[in-house]
């Protein structure tokens, strides 16, 4: 009878314990808890989407990302210890499925620069781009247009070089972009790309201006904007 009653005031303590202690939040850990804890080691996100995700940081820290094809995929952070929710943005032109988030702690109270964990993000509904485009040139030739890292070069029918185009998003900065066809305005060609910036707009010479003119070429459009050639 003793021990009965023992047993049942033990529960009652454990549940009088377990009421009254304050409710802890659990999140997904990392594999140095020491520095940081992160909402979730890994996250869909479509692409021109955004997430926030909470985070802890026992000291200051620097990220950098690892497979992104878009400059416009970032992380939306104050860089400061502490805990708060950061945001993940992936660019609408990310082409990549798999994009890493490296974070390494960057405070002069740790001599180890090294130590870091990471973020994956699955990017989901990524839109169709193309590496190069058949375009019409003069005398009803056929050309191709030929993207090379942020830059866009047409050659004619014998592979030649002929003209060439960037994009920029303010202060000189080189947008990235995706190709995805030829649109057709007013009697003229637009070549149509995909950015992860709305206000970008074209970069090119006069010299290459005056060629792609003479091509029937009169600009771009940038996510559905025609936009001539400055």
């Amino acid at each position: 009878m003793k021990k009965n009653i023992k047993i049942a005031l033990g529960l009652i303590i454990t549940l009088l314990f377990t009421i009254s202690s304050p409710v802890t939040k659990v999140y997904a850990s990392s594999a140095i808890p020491d520095y940081f804890d992160f909402g979730a080691l890994t996250m869909s996100i479509p692409a021109g989407g955004e997430q926030k995700m909470w985070l802890r940081a026992t000291y200051d820290y620097t990220y950098f990302i690892e497979g992104a094809t878009s400059n416009a995929t970032y992380l939306e952070t104050d860089f400061k210890s502490g805990s708060k929710d950061v945001t993940f943005h992936i660019g609408p032109d990310e082409q990549s499925g798999n994009v890493f988030f490296h974070f390494y702690v960057n405070d002069p109270e740790v001599e180890n620069d090294d130590v870091h964990d990471e973020v994956e993000i699955y990017v989901q509904n990524r839109q169709q781009v193309a590496p190069n485009l058949k375009a019409t040139i003069a005398k009803g030739k056929t050309g191709t247009l030929v993207q090379e890292n942020k830059i866009s070069m047409l050659y004619n029918d014998k592979g030649v070089a002929m003209a060439s185009f960037s994009l920029t998003y303010g202060k000189g900065s080189m947008a990235t972009y995706g190709l995805k066809g030829i649109e057709d305005n007013n009697g003229s060609k637009y070549f149509s790309v995909l950015t992860g910036y709305d206000s970008a707009s074209p970069v090119i010479s006069e010299s290459d201006k005056a060629v792609m003119i003479a091509n029937g070429y009169a600009g771009v459009v940038v996510n559905g904007k025609f936009i001539n050639w400055p």
